[in-house]
């Protein structure tokens, strides 16, 4: 008799492996820095105001989301003006058959103590709008609200892809 794939044995592979992928996915995004503290093994530095005037100017940004998963790219304009692009990975608003990228109008800033800020004009979901001090490290750069609580959350995000 021929069970094909749906055989006892091939499913319990089946299911060890997508399980095995589930925790070294898991464990890979607990071994990431999440807060200010975790950042210390990497190097961090601070970047000051003129290291952000010097770098962030037409600079090609990117991250991950954190509340959506969505990468989001932007360029940041020298007028203080950008367009960010969406891969809208998440679906917000959207059936899983239907995603599509999604653009907005967006500005950004460095601020006079030092931090970067952006503000996008998301269409479908509330305006985003934040200052965070920027941190370089050994693995790429980070963004904190705070500069001196070791337990801020901190998120990677790429400049000129790094």
């Amino acid at each position: 008799m021929d069970m094909g794939s749906h055989t006892p044995l091939r499913s319990a592979v089946s299911f060890v492996l997508a399980a095995s992928a589930c925790f070294a996915a898991m464990n890979a995004v607990a071994d990431a820095p999440a807060v200010l503290g975790d950042l210390g093994p990497l190097g961090p530095e601070k970047l000051s105001k003129e290291q952000l005037d010097g770098l962030l100017p037409g600079a090609r940004m990117s991250r991950v989301s954190a509340t959506t998963g969505s990468t989001h790219y932007w360029t940041n304009d020298a007028d203080g003006t950008t367009t960010v692009s969406s891969d809208n990975k998440s679906g917000i608003g959207q059936t899983l058959m239907n995603r599509t990228g999604v653009t907005a109008p967006g500005k950004w800033h460095i601020s006079p103590d030092g931090r970067y800020c952006v503000t996008i004009e998301w269409k479908k979901i509330p305006t985003e709008d934040w200052c965070r001090y920027v941190f370089k490290t050994t693995e790429g750069y980070y963004l904190s609200k705070t500069d001196q609580n070791r337990a801020e959350k901190v998120y990677r995000f790429w400049v000129n892809g790094n």
